[in-house]
């Protein structure tokens, strides 16, 4: 039975389909809705994604330390040496 987006199941079916259920919870990254009666009585859902939110990753990147403009030019000195010392093969797609 599907409410909305969200599956629901009995506590009853459930019972019976625990692990397929589960299953299609972490495969699909989907949460069910489990009722009995008419009532929700619980939710099952995969967990939260590792790693930082959005709102974290911002903060981490504007506390990291600027480059200086006399880094970011050897920065790009670096690169241009690398490329200009790399050995690649020619490029097929020109």
């Amino acid at each position: 039975m599907r409410t909305g987006e969200i599956e629901s199941i009995t506590a009853t079916a459930l019972a019976r389909n625990i692990a397929q259920t589960i299953d299609n919870v972490r495969m699909n990254r989907t949460s069910v809705l489990i009722t009995k009666g008419s009532k929700v009585v619980a939710k099952l859902s995969p967990p939260p994604k590792e790693g930082l939110s959005i709102h974290e990753l911002i903060g981490l990147l504007n506390s990291l330390p600027k480059l200086t403009s006399q880094d970011s030019l050897r920065m790009s000195e670096d690169i241009n040496r690398i490329r200009a010392a790399a050995k690649l093969p020619d490029n097929p797609w020109e």
